[in-house]
C-alpha cells in the first residue's frame, strides 16, 4: 500500500512539474519577449541611449532577450510535446546552455555596473562624477560581455546530452564539470552580484541624502539662478533620480527572482555524490523547473519595472506610442483615400 501511495505522489508531482513547465514556461516567454523588446526599443531612443546608466540598461535589456529567445523555446517544445531537443542532441545542448549563461551573466554584471555608474553620479567628488560617463559604458560593455562569454566557453567541453545521473538531461558529463559549473554560476550571476548591487545601492542612497543635506544651506543663494537653468536642473535631477529608482527596485526583484536557483545550485553541488530515492527526485526536479521559470522571471520584468517606476522612461514610452498610433492614422487614411480614388 505505501508503494502505491508512493507512485501516486511521484507521479503527481511529476504531473505538476509538466504543467507548470507547458503553461508558465508559455506565459514567461511571451511577457518577457515583449518587456525586453520594449525596453531595447524605448531606451534606444537619442533622450535616453545617451545617459550612461540606461545604456547599461539597453544592454541589459537586450542580454535579456537573447535569454529568453536561447533558454525558453526548447523547454516550451518540451512541456508540450514531451521531447526536448536539447536532451536528445549533445551540440544544441551545448549551444544553448553557453549562449544562455553567457547572456545571463552579461546581463547581471551589466547592472552590477549600472548601479556603479549611480554610485559615481551621486557622489560629492568630482573625479567620481567623471567616471559616470558615455565612453565608459561603451568600454564596460564591451569588456563584460567578451569575459562573461570566455568564462563560460568550458561548457562546449563539460556539458553533453543524455545524462542519465544529473536533474536535467542536458548537464554536466563529469562530477568536476557539475561541481565546477553549478558554484560558479551560483556565485557570479547570482550571489556575487546581488550582494554588490545592494552594498553599491545603499551608497548611492547615501550619496543621494548626503547631497540634498548639503544643498539646503544654498536654497537662497539659488535664487539668482535663471529661471530656464533651474528648470534643467530640475529635469535632469528627476531624469537621474528616476533611473536610481528603476535601477534599485530592479535589484531587489532580481535578487529574490535568482536567489532560489543559486541556493539549489549549491545544494546539488554538494549533495552530487548522494543516493537519492524516486520521491526525492521528483521533489527536486519540480523545484528545479520553478527555480528556473522565477529566474526567467526576473529577467523579463524589467521593462514592468520601469514602465511602473520610472518617469523618463514612462514619458519616452508614451511619445513612441503617440508617433506610432500617429503613424497608423496616416496610413489606413493613405490606403483609404487610395481606395476611394480606385473606385
Amino acid at each position: 500500500m505505501s508503494n502505491l501511495t508512493d507512485d501516486f505522489t511521484i507521479n503527481l508531482i511529476n504531473n505538476i512539474s509538466s504543467q507548470v513547465n507547458r503553461y508558465i514556461t508559455l506565459f514567461v516567454f511571451l511577457f518577457s519577449t515583449i518587456g525586453n523588446l520594449s525596453n531595447v526599443i524605448v531606451l534606444s531612443q537619442p533622450v535616453l541611449r545617451t545617459n550612461p546608466c540606461a545604456l547599461y540598461f539597453l544592454g541589459s535589456s537586450a542580454a535579456g532577450l537573447g535569454i529568453i529567445l536561447v533558454g525558453l523555446p526548447s523547454r516550451i517544445v518540451a512541456g508540450w510535446i514531451s521531447s526536448d531537443p536539447t536532451n536528445t542532441s549533445s551540440a544544441f545542448c551545448k549551444i544553448r546552455i553557453f549562449l544562455l549563461y553567457s547572456c545571463r551573466t552579461t546581463s547581471v554584471w551589466l547592472l552590477v555596473f549600472a548601479t556603479i555608474d549611480r554610485w559615481f553620479s551621486s557622489s560629492a567628488k568630482i573625479h567620481r562624477r567623471r567616471l559616470s560617463s558615455y565612453k565608459t559604458a561603451c568600454h564596460s560593455i564591451f569588456i563584460i560581455c567578451l569575459l562573461s562569454f570566455i568564462l563560460w566557453i568550458e561548457i562546449l567541453f563539460c556539458y553533453n546530452a543524455n545524462i542519465s545521473d544529473a536533474p536535467i538531461k542536458c548537464y554536466g558529463k563529469t562530477h568536476a564539470c557539475r561541481m565546477f559549473n553549478d558554484i560558479i554560476y551560483a556565485s557570479s550571476t547570482v550571489v556575487i552580484p546581488s550582494v554588490l548591487m545592494l552594498i553599491i545601492g545603499l551608497l548611492t542612497i547615501r550619496n543621494i541624502n548626503r547631497s540634498h543635506q548639503a544643498v539646503r544651506p544654498f536654497v537662497i543663494i539659488t535664487k539668482v539662478i535663471n529661471q530656464d537653468s533651474r528648470r534643467k536642473s530640475r529635469r535632469n535631477r528627476r531624469s537621474e533620480g528616476s533611473l536610481t529608482r528603476m535601477l534599485l527596485l530592479q535589484v531587489i526583484l532580481l535578487t529574490l527572482c535568482s536567489m532560489p536557483q543559486a541556493i539549489h545550485q549549491f545544494y546539488l553541488s554538494f549533495t552530487i555524490d548522494v543516493t537519492k530515492s524516486a520521491y526525492r527526485i521528483a521533489i527536486e526536479n519540480f523545484i528545479v523547473n520553478l527555480d528556473f521559470s522565477l529566474t526567467y522571471v526576473g529577467n523579463g520584468i524589467s521593462f514592468y519595472i520601469y514602465t511602473l517606476n520610472g518617469t523618463v522612461f514612462r514619458q519616452t514610452l508614451i511619445r513612441i506610442i503617440h508617433l506610432f498610433v500617429r503613424q497608423m492614422k496616416v496610413y489606413f487614411y493613405d490606403f483609404w483615400l487610395e481606395k476611394r480614388i480606385l473606385m
